[in-house]
């Protein structure tokens, strides 16, 4: 799948099981192009979304519209990128495998914007294709050396996690990264999360590794939009998720997170209207849980608004011993058959603490990797392996390198915007994690 611009970051390889037929196949891919709103207006030009059909096991056609293997498999980094991270071994029509074949092409520019050459990795190969070890290591001897603390949300790649000094929640880690001692801040999310370590660690640089990881939910609330809200609302208490950037934070009465919105809603007056942004699923369900009325703002997270009430049934098909455990920003009819709804810390301490051996885990996939770690005894698997972030995703060991060498890019938050969002980050903090 490709998407404006055709960064490499922007594809995704995903392996499915289906029953359908080729062509049916390619029908269900045009349906899907279709309700995306999908435009081209050159073939090779920008593009909304591009769905192509890689592979087929054991099907092969060369038709006008239905071209399998895909004629440009070999040719195509930004195709054998992603490939290479899910099936590296798979052999091509050529007879080389998906590795084979993207070693041919490492030098190939993406976008027009070809990737710096590291002299951690002469060969000029993504990270899916060198020694995460040795790479983890030099990363490791960096951050001693600079001082710095890495800070790793739970949705990154596992071997972003891995070289982390500390995972957790985007709130969970900017406190941690206020309380270190360290000197610099790497911060490996999306930029809101930067930005809320910024806001109270304003006396360290904050590193984001990738400027381009931000979080479509955040952008969905604008500042001038929440002004027109407010003054229709003169009396109401906004109430912001973290999951927003710092200027609609210093516009908000108080912040939360998906482990305690709940509390954060009952803690304000019974008489008080409330207008909470930008998640309407998690704003919808906290204010069922906390037996309040709210004034939604319309905005939701694409990845968690992928996960269907049929996935959940068909995972549960496939897994019938498995509890479904699933994130309050899914749609209300998901959370509404699931077992447990928690946010990704409180998941750890549900799958830890209950009985079960086997959890069906309703969020961003990179969750199950960060489970299988922290609750080894017990198996996890996706209730649907289409809930990927790409720019969870964007950020890379070679990426987390290169921001220790260079100490940037920094995150910085203007100061009048930082006192007032420091104002609502405590607010929530003073009602409790």
């Amino acid at each position: 799948m490709g998407g404006p611009k055709q960064d490499d970051f922007l594809n995704q390889v995903v392996e499915i099981h289906t029953t359908l037929a080729p062509r049916e196949l390619l029908s269900a891919v045009q349906r899907i192009e279709s309700e995306l709103g999908r435009e081209r207006v050159l073939r090779w030009g920008p593009r909304t979304v591009d769905i192509d059909i890689l592979w087929y096991h054991g099907f092969s056609a060369r038709e006008a519209d239905l071209e399998i293997p895909h004629p440009r498999i070999e040719e195509r980094r930004f195709v054998l990128e992603p490939l290479a991270e899910l099936a590296p071994d798979l052999v091509l029509a050529s007879g080389r495998t998906v590795t084979e074949a993207l070693v041919s092409v490492r030098e190939q520019e993406v976008d027009r914007r070809a990737p710096e050459k590291d002299k951690h990795n002469p060969e000029g190969s993504t990270a899916s294709m060198i020694d995460h070890v040795s790479m983890q290591a030099e990363i490791r001897r960096l951050a001693r050396e600079k001082d710095a603390v890495i800070l790793a949300h739970n949705y990154q790649r596992p071997e972003v996690q891995d070289v982390a000094d500390i995972l957790g929640d985007s709130l969970g880690l900017s406190r941690q990264a206020a309380a270190s001692t360290a000197r610099m801040i790497v911060f490996c999310g999306v930029h809101f999360m930067a930005e809320t370590a910024a806001i109270l660690a304003p006396d360290r640089p904050v590193v984001i590794p990738e400027v381009r990881a931000g979080c479509p939910m955040a952008d969905m609330v604008d500042v001038e939009g929440l002004e027109v809200l407010r003054a229709e609302h003169p009396g109401a208490a906004v109430v912001s998720y973290v999951n927003t950037s710092a200027a609609v934070k210093a516009l908000s009465d108080v912040c939360c997170t998906s482990a305690n919105a709940v509390r954060i809603l009952q803690s304000i007056p019974a008489d008080q209207e409330i207008i909470f942004t930008p998640d309407r699923n998690l704003g919808s369900w906290a204010a069922r849980k906390a037996g309040r009325e709210v004034i939604l703002w319309p905005g939701f997270c694409p990845t968690h608004e992928l996960i269907e009430v049929e996935d959940v049934l068909e995972a549960r098909a496939a897994h019938p011993n498995a509890k479904v455990v699933v994130h309050p920003e899914c749609r209300p009819e998901v959370a509404a058959i699931a077992d447990a709804v928690e946010s990704t810390s409180g998941m750890i301490r549900f799958c830890r603490e209950d009985s079960a051996e086997e959890y069906l885990i309703g969020t961003e996939t990179g969750m199950i990797y960060r489970l299988s770690q922290d609750v080894p005894a017990k198996r996890f698997y996706p209730v649907t392996e289409t809930s990927v972030c790409p720019n969870m995703k964007v950020t890379t060991l070679d990426k987390v390198l290169a921001a220790l060498q260079n100490e940037g890019p920094v995150v910085t938050v203007e100061p009048a915007i930082r006192e007032r969002a420091l104002r609502a980050v405590q607010r929530m903090v003073e009602v409790g994690p």
